[in-house]
């Protein structure tokens, strides 16, 4: 095999292996307040544990020189190097326990005892410990007279001559003990925790950046969009973050007009979009709100369609208080397409924007997607509008995207950064890569810009956490893999229909002119 060859073998390792070391300490970041955590609880429980209950034990340490009949000092050395590797066996088989046993009259030995050779000697060293120190001599003097007689028949006929007359039973000290047990607890509770992160990076591969996604998906990135958060909120009300209303989000404004500049060139005279995800929470409906009225600040005239049945979501974003007919309405034919469109004007839009709500409440009359009348209500609105956006529910778990896509001439898929698994991403674009309508990008949600930094996360902190609904929001509970009731961000803004650079420009010049 050829050097070349041979390092193209390799190079698939190494890029697992570096792959697999960024997954880990990714995790690691994520979850070091885990494992402090539990090396703090597990080191805190023995510690109280042995605290409660210590009994002292008493610790009996004696050296005896092993002498073989009719043997040199090689031969003893020897011996006494075999008779502390014997000892465990011996004291496992239970021939020199029953002897002890039956010398102290008691029914096991009531101690621990542990035998050891000092290497390059014929010195044994036994330790016996007990609860009381009289109970220890004794063991200890049970064990001199009687492990000869049982070791001889492995090492040959021995005597032990005690060399440390004068040792004598000590009592442990509490402190040494109890710190130990902290010691160990900590160890128990630092080996789960590091545990949990390794699972957590193998079992829970996510897309964090561009470079992931190209790597997992062959699908071009339309650009990422930063996190942003809303901190004077409170964390039990629930805000979408809004382009049109708010301009305090300049680095979520530039990179969605540059989502908007590269999804129009995608496009390329298609006319109605659909924007959808893999899971729940991933904030496609955001994204497609905003994206909508970016187009609209461009001068496009847009219609936005709630196709989202099971959580509407449009009527939230846009912040609309009153009851309007919606969708449903309209494919029942209880309403026309005019009466259930919702002008939404504003002085940075000069054609403004159109809604039409999903429904005024969940509704679970999802195949009227699939309907003749549904197909009818979309070539409707191309003829009023420039660019139609569909926003639809999750695509990797809910049929109601597979509906709709007969319908739209492109899809742009919303993932967000370390939420779903890999796996349901593929899942979710392999299931609509089988229809007509291609899939033009990706738009990575709440991830890292090119400038290196997160804006901070934007989302619904309600009683439940940051994730902490399922699949139960669309009626689908045996779908629940723990994602959110997805598209609730916080309040995001747009500077102005203008060039926010020509802007910045201005008042940098402002600022040179007043300090001359």
């Amino acid at each position: 095999m050829s050097e070349t060859a041979a390092n193209t073998n390799q190079e698939p390792k190494k890029q697992d292996l570096i792959a697999i070391a960024r997954d880990f300490l990714y995790s690691l970041k994520r979850l070091w307040w885990v494992v402090l955590l539990l090396t703090a609880l597990f080191g805190g429980i023995l510690y109280y544990r042995k605290s409660v209950n210590f009994y002292p034990q008493f610790v009996l340490e004696r050296t005896y020189a092993v002498e073989l009949v009719n043997g040199g000092s090689y031969a003893n050395r020897n011996t006494a190097e075999q008779m502390g590797k014997i000892f465990p066996s011996i004291t496992t088989s239970g021939a020199l326990s029953d002897i002890i046993s039956d010398e102290l009259g008691t029914s096991g030995v009531p101690g621990s005892i542990k035998v050891s050779c000092i290497s390059g000697t014929n010195l044994l060293t036994i330790t016996v410990s007990s609860a009381a120190p009289a109970t220890a001599e004794k063991i200890m003097n049970s064990v001199v007279k009687n492990y000869p007689e049982v070791a001889q028949y492995v090492v040959g006929q021995t005597k032990l001559i005690d060399v440390d007359v004068n040792g004598k039973p000590v009592a442990t000290g509490k402190t040494t003990v109890v710190r130990g047990s902290l010691r160990t607890g900590a160890l128990i509770g630092f080996a789960l925790g590091m545990l949990i992160v390794i699972i957590r990076s193998v079992a829970f591969r996510t897309i964090r950046s561009e470079s992931e996604l190209h790597s997992v998906l062959n699908l071009s990135c339309l650009g990422t969009l930063p996190a942003c958060r809303s901190k004077d909120r409170k964390k039990s009300e629930r805000h979408e973050i809004n382009i049109l209303f708010d301009s305090n989000r300049s680095s979520y404004i530039e990179s969605m007009r540059l989502i908007r500049t590269r999804l129009e060139r995608q496009l390329s005279g298609r006319q109605v979009l659909m924007v959808t995800s893999s899971v729940a929470g991933e904030g496609k409906s955001t994204v497609a709100a905003n994206l909508a009225i970016s187009m609209a600040l461009k001068g496009k005239r847009v219609i936005l369609v709630d196709c989202d049945l099971r959580n509407p979501t449009v009527s939230k974003i846009f912040n609309l208080k009153e009851s309007y007919p919606g969708l449903i309405s309209v494919i029942k034919g209880k309403s026309s397409i005019d009466d259930a469109l919702v002008r939404i004007e504003n002085d940075k839009l000069s054609n403004g924007i159109t809604l039409l709500p999903g429904a005024d409440v969940k509704s679970r009359h999802v195949e009227l997607l699939s309907s003749e009348e549904m197909g009818h209500v979309v070539e409707a609105l191309r003829t009023k509008a420039d660019v139609v956006i569909l926003d639809t529910p999750p695509s990797a778990v809910l049929v109601d995207a597979m509906m709709l896509v007969k319908y739209v001439d492109a899809i742009a898929y919303v993932i967000m950064s370390d939420y779903a698994r890999r796996r349901s991403i593929i899942d979710g674009v392999e299931e609509l890569s089988t229809s007509s309508a291609p899939i033009v990008g990706c738009i990575l949600n709440a991830g890292k810009t090119h400038s290196g930094r997160y804006g901070g996360y934007y989302g619904y902190y309600g009683k439940y956490g940051r994730y902490g609904y399922g699949y139960g929001r669309y009626g689908y509970g045996r779908y629940g893999y723990g994602y959110s009731h997805y598209g609730g961000y916080g309040y995001g803004g747009y500077e102005s229909a203008g060039d926010s650079s020509d802007s910045k420009r201005s008042k940098s010049k402002k600022k040179r002119s007043k300090g001359k």
